[in-house]
């Protein structure tokens, strides 16, 4: 590894599993000084940040709280805040689906998937705000999907995800003065425990997706990591959409393919 993250101090939210967890592998096989690993599962989270540690020399701080929660972020944060200096890369990955149609979905549905999703990634950047505010060369990555781009069958999580790609530039505006940038991510089809129920729909779009097969987390964090470091020093406010190229017409490939064009 390069050492891209020397020095620097990172929180992932979600890092007990699946995207976040391989964030912070990646993190910490870069070097960051110290990594904040933040999710709900209080056992899972005590359980793989221990395992993590193997991969580098990283001070690794693992906190169970519900992103959701105002008073669990502002209990995070005055902790954080006698551990430690500074904050350099803020990742707001934590989310949740339910794949309801507007019929089938119910209010309690909606209000629990915009809380996790939308809500998280708020307060997350609300209550981090003062530490990275120290970095005075911070990066912030809001998780969104390819369904913050395109519609989908799943209208609270479609919603939640828009809602992810307008904040970000919202803050990417507000944030730059501070020398803080704010971009989101937007994967595709991803082999995650999130998608496992979807698995067989997942590996069914593979011949829309000029690539021809899902990604995996390790590519997703591999470019987390990238905007999480200096190399991506002039973005802001942008959307990385990594999707195998689904989404730059993969709904034309298949029938491409039948009538012999590619």
């Amino acid at each position: 590894m390069t050492g891209k993250l020397k020095g620097k101090t990172a929180l992932v939210t979600g890092a007990a599993s699946g995207l976040g967890l391989a964030d912070v592998i990646e993190f910490v096989k870069e070097d960051a000084e110290t990594v904040i690993m933040v999710d709900q599962n209080h056992s899972r989270l005590k359980e793989v940040s221990k395992k993590v540690a193997e991969y580098g020399d990283s001070i690794i701080i693992p906190y169970g709280i519900d992103v959701t929660s105002e008073n669990g972020w502002q209990a995070l944060t005055d902790f954080l805040d006698q551990r430690i200096d500074k904050m350099d890369v803020l990742v707001n990955n934590a989310g949740v689906n339910k794949r309801d149609t507007f019929e089938d979905c119910t209010l309690e549905d909606w209000n629990h998937i915009i809380s996790v999703n939308q809500t998280g990634v708020f307060l997350g950047m609300k209550y981090c705000l003062d530490l990275l505010k120290r970095s005075g060369n911070a990066s912030i990555i809001n998780m969104s999907s390819i369904t913050g781009l395109t519609g989908y069958f799943a209208v609270a999580y479609t919603a939640s995800k828009w809602a992810v790609r307008g904040m970000t530039k919202s803050a990417a505006m507000e944030f730059g003065k501070y020398g803080i940038r704010v971009n989101s991510v937007h994967p595709g089809y991803i082999d995650t425990p999130l998608n496992e129920s979807i698995k067989e729909l997942i590996h069914a779009t593979n011949g829309m997706n000029p690539l021809g097969r899902a990604g995996e987390a390790t590519e997703i964090a591999k470019v987390v990591t990238f905007l999480a470091s200096d190399d991506s020093s002039y973005m802001s406010g942008s959307e990385v959409v990594l999707d195998g190229g689904m989404t730059a017409g993969g709904q034309f490939k298949t029938i491409a393919d039948q009538f012999n064009i590619y």
